[in-house]
């Protein structure tokens, strides 16, 4: 059984303020690929100068287990096979799982078609709106319930996922957008999204660009049926 660690919760991709960016070349994610990420800061909510953290206490439970952590913006940093480097914000997809400091991902998803083109409606959309720890978590909480519901109804309330607090309004703002992207008004539109999938800790919903394909969407649309293979791991059951 794998162990939480301290920092549970990731964030969105809001707007990075003081931060000394450590982009050598711009990485272009292609399906398979594996990046090296690192944190900025000294934890993964902090930028490189250390600051500007916007982050909040959240209490969640999934499959009813049941957590109070942080949700909000994780900043960190990708290095590719090729040696370019880039900064990128992100946010964790699987709230009871660990981060590290340190830890190589593959580019990839095995969330379904709906819950990568909901999360890509909610990216298009909301990414803007991100201005205050209050916001970004409402972001994150928004994306655990998409990642986390398959293709069922989008409700902070019920279902898998579920948000018993409501501090400072980041679950009624959630929701507010969530109720957006079930009615329609809210789609995928073309903000990037590349997902990092790691068998064990949390994967990470990302602003990293995806290199361009023939057929639209086969970054975000197709699973990694062989990500088992090509890392020899399985997540485990937390």
């Amino acid at each position: 059984m794998k162990n939480l660690k301290s920092i549970i919760a990731a964030g969105v991709f809001g707007i990075v303020m003081g931060s000394q960016p450590a982009t050598s070349a711009t990485i272009q994610a292609a399906q398979g690929d594996i990046l090296n990420v690192t944190m900025q800061g000294s934890t993964a909510f902090r930028d490189h100068n250390d600051q500007n953290a916007l982050s909040q206490w959240s209490t969640f439970s999934l499959n009813g287990t049941s957590r109070t952590g942080m949700a909000g913006m994780f900043r960190m940093t990708a290095a590719d096979a090729y040696g370019n480097v880039q900064d990128f914000l992100a946010f964790c997809l699987d709230p009871l799982q660990g981060i590290r400091r340190n830890n190589d991902y593959d580019v990839g998803s095995l969330l379904s078609t709906t819950a990568l083109d909901r999360l890509s409606a909610l990216m298009t959309n909301a990414l803007g709106l991100v201005t205050t720890s209050t916001s970004a978590a409402a972001f994150q909480l928004a994306a655990w319930e998409i990642a986390n519901e398959g293709q069922g109804a989008l409700n902070l309330r019920g279902g898998a996922f579920t948000v018993s607090d409501n501090r400072t309004g980041a679950r009624d703002a959630a929701q507010g957008w969530l109720d957006l992207i079930t009615a329609g008004t809210w789609t995928r539109g073309s903000r990037d999204l590349v997902v990092l999938h790691d068998p064990v800790l949390q994967d990470l919903a990302t602003n990293l660009a995806p290199v361009p394909v023939p057929a639209a969407g086969v970054l975000l649309l197709g699973g990694l049926a062989g990500l088992g293979a090509l890392r020899g791991r399985r997540k485990k059951a937390a």
